[in-house]
């Protein structure tokens, strides 16, 4: 009876989608807020709304026995992916397990299919459990409008999200022309899991209505949330065997209600709290933390407005001795003062450059402003021109160049412009230009201490094994380029002392990640990370090279190098690679074991000129000598975070791979810029997560030329290039090349 009245309302509401005109222009809507899926939603059902695009988030859930945790990405305005695990203490993790409970984990993604108007519904595909073992596999239509304070939402739902026969699927069409389509064998799921079979899509006869409501109240930022639940709980059902007490599942009701408060601790940044009832006879609460990723907010960085002083110096060339000395060396002593490295300055006729490495500024204009500053200050009167020159690693990334007039009238005002700056890669020198070097950067010896939390997840015993450690690291740098690294881990805390003590690994390849546990826990109190000699060169303005021997990471040592092609009018690259590795102890010192290869790939990268996207695909042999291609895809968004997906497909089948058919995982880089309120800085931080540790499609952790390239001119505004437009593609129809300035 209760079903019936609820369905009774929904359908009753219906009509009003394409009669209220005025709803959608209503400004009295104020904020969407989690599932307890992870998803945008009401309680355990999800509604077509979605965030703001670059929204991310992390949160928990609980409603015994299910306790969940989440990250959420609107990776585009249209597109909602979901990264979850979820964790049923009704039974184990697996038949023996004594001490974890069962947990699966999920990714779930939802399209935007049509925008909310006045008189249509915003509308939305979703599917659950996509590509995971299909404990929580779902696929949903789902409409949400609104009217004033009230957002009313109504769908359709199919696999777990229908355990209650309402009506007969209407999509079979739609499921046959998706059938022929499959990433992985076909019973790849059943076997193994992670594959993709789009022919199991809306395939079920039996569909589900659910729906609810949420009002905002004239409370601000509290809602109400009220759902009708057609939530199937497979593994819930049974009697709880894992529990000394013992339990039965139930559901007593399909409606379930909640409240949701949001925080604004930043003007950034928010946090979700939501408390309900759910099933009829069970609590339910859940907390998320979300942050904008393309809000970059008011930079406390600027440069204040200076009157710089006017030349009065001959020219370099008419100096003495002592006069070039000192000018020299105060320019260089200056650079140093505000954070500057200068390697090397030339003096190429009317024009002075200076070669700098800088670690201060995440914005490459902030370092060309203040060193420009510095530089003009000093230089000679014949000087009109100053070009300041980044260097990584000793390699060329990014060369600027602004005219001194222009400098002299930017400083006035305030900070130097990007558009008043031209960047290019013409590094020719006029014959009589003089170069002096710095006569104190080499030999130079750098080291830091900081900790580092490392583990695994998802173990029969504990669902995550942590280790708190302290990383060392010391960099010995010979001359430009050259350098010997060595880093080393001390234990400080961890939980291994329980049921770590055994291992197991699957697939048919040799185990050349699968590992992982044993370095570990081996190497738990004190491992040596890498010991290892880098040389980076510059063979062209276009063409750089890396090369690497010694003990390069954690589990292998070798020699091998890089050399990539990056036309300064594209934007494309190209890049080979190649490594003989050996592997190492399990108990990170010198040793070896006797398994040994080649690995090689050839690389190609664009910059896809829509939603600051980049694509990377890597084709070659892979550590365990399995042969394919690694595909990699990621979204730059506005603060300089980048969050991004990788699939290897190789020649190791999913009956070859094992549990998850095939490697793949997601990642993102955040600039820790962003947590800086009085200072600057370009270091960034970075987390890359795959479902389970495989050997199939496992590469050498060897850095990488490409990122190193485009670390400084991706944080220019100028050198990015902006979406498709008609203007842009006919503007590409011509025969002289580009300048880097014209590629927005």
């Amino acid at each position: 009876m209760v079903r019936l009245l609820v369905l009774c309302c929904i359908f009753s509401s219906t009509p009003v989608f394409a009669n209220n005109s005025d709803s959608a222009g209503s400004n009295d809507f104020v904020q969407v807020s989690h599932s307890s899926r992870g998803g945008i939603g009401l309680i355990n059902t999800p509604t077509a709304r979605f965030s703001d695009d670059g929204e991310f988030s992390l949160g928990i859930s609980v409603e015994a026995p299910y306790n969940r945790m989440f990250a959420k990405m609107q990776f585009f305005p249209w597109l909602e992916a979901v990264l979850k695990y979820t964790k049923g203490y009704n039974q184990p993790y697996i038949e023996w397990s004594e001490s974890e409970a069962w947990t699966d984990k999920g990714i779930d993604v939802k399209f935007r299919l049509l925008e909310e108007t006045k008189r249509i519904p915003e509308l939305a595909l979703g599917l659950r459990d996509f590509g995971g073992t299909g404990a929580y596999s779902a696929k949903f239509i789902v409409a949400s409008k609104r009217f004033k304070n009230i957002d009313l939402s109504l769908g359709l739902g199919y696999g777990t999200l229908a355990d209650v026969d309402h009506i007969s699927s209407p999509l079979g069409w739609f499921n046959n022309m998706l059938s022929k389509i499959n990433i992985g064998s076909q019973d790849a799921n059943l076997q193994h899991g992670g594959a993709i079979n789009f022919g199991t899509f809306f395939e079920e006869e039996r569909v589900s209505i659910f729906g609810g409501i949420e009002y905002f109240t004239p409370v601000p930022d509290l809602s109400v949330k009220l759902e009708y639940d057609t939530n199937e709980y497979p593994e819930g059902t049974k009697l709880d065997h894992f529990d000394p007490n013992s339990r039965d599942f139930r559901i007593d009701s399909r409606l379930s209600a909640a409240l949701n408060y949001r925080f604004h601790p930043t003007e950034r940044d928010n946090i979700d709290l939501s408390l309900g009832y759910v099933h009829g006879n069970t609590l339910y609460a859940s907390v998320a933390v979300h942050s904008n990723l393309n809000f970059s907010g008011q930079s406390n960085i600027y440069m204040i407005a200076e009157e710089l002083n006017r030349p009065y110096l001959e020219s370099y060339a008419k100096l003495d001795a002592d006069w070039k000395k000192y000018l020299s060396d105060t320019i260089m002593w200056q650079m140093g003062n505000a954070g500057l490295t200068t390697h090397r300055l030339v003096f190429n006729g009317n024009e002075l450059q200076a070669e700098i490495s800088q670690g201060r500024f995440s914005k490459p204009i902030l370092a060309i402003d203040l060193a420009s500053r510095v530089i003009s200050n000093n230089a000679p009167t014949d000087i009109d021109k100053i070009t300041i020159i980044n260097l990584d690693a000793g390699i060329e990334t990014l060369r600027a160049t602004v005219a001194r007039p222009a400098l002299m009238h930017a400083a006035l005002t305030g900070g130097l412009d990007e558009r008043s700056v031209e960047f290019s890669t013409n590094d020719s020198l006029d014959p009589g230009a003089l170069i002096v070097d710095s006569d104190v950067l080499y030999p130079h010896f750098g080291w830091n201490i900081k900790p580092v939390l490392a583990g695994t997840l998802q173990h029969p015993e504990k669902f995550y094994f942590w280790q708190l450690q302290v990383l060392a690291r010391g960099v010995l740098s010979f001359k430009e380029g050259l350098y010997l690294q060595n880093s080393y881990t001390v234990n400080i805390l961890n939980n291994y002392d329980k049921g770590y003590d055994y291992h197991w690994a699957d697939g048919q390849l040799y185990h050349v990640r699968q590992n992982r546990r044993l370095y570990i826990r081996e190497g738990e109190k004190f491992g040596m990370q890498d010991l290892s000699l880098h040389y980076f060169v510059d063979f062209h303005p276009n063409v750089k090279g890396a090369f690497s021997g010694g003990y390069l990471e954690m589990m292998f040592g070798g020699v091998g190098g890089e050399v990539i092609y990056m036309p300064d009018d594209k934007q494309w690259a190209l890049g080979a690679n190649a490594y003989w590795v050996k592997q190492r102890d399990f108990n990170q010192k010198f040793g070896f074991q006797d398994y040994e290869t080649v690995t090689a790939f050839l690389s190609y990268y664009y910059e896809l000129p829509f939603y600051d996207m980049r694509f990377k695909i890597n084709a070659g042999r892979f550590l365990a000598k399995d042969v394919g291609a690694m595909i990699d895809i990621s979204r730059r968004f506005n603060n300089g975070a980048r969050v991004g997906g990788f699939a290897a497909l190789t020649d190791c089948d999913s009956a070859c791979v094992g549990e998850g058919s095939f490697h793949k995982g997601v990642y993102f880089e955040l600039p820790l810029d962003a947590f800086y309120i009085q200072s600057s800085t370009r270091n960034r931080t970075g987390y890359s997560w795959s479902p389970l540790t495989k050997d199939a499609g496992a590469k050498i952790d060897s850095g990488g030329l490409y990122y190193l390239m485009t670390n400084a001119t991706d944080e220019v505004d100028t050198l990015r290039q902006k979406s498709w437009s008609l203007k842009k593609i006919f503007s590409g129809f011509r025969t002289k090349p580009h300048s880097r300035n014209n590629l927005q």
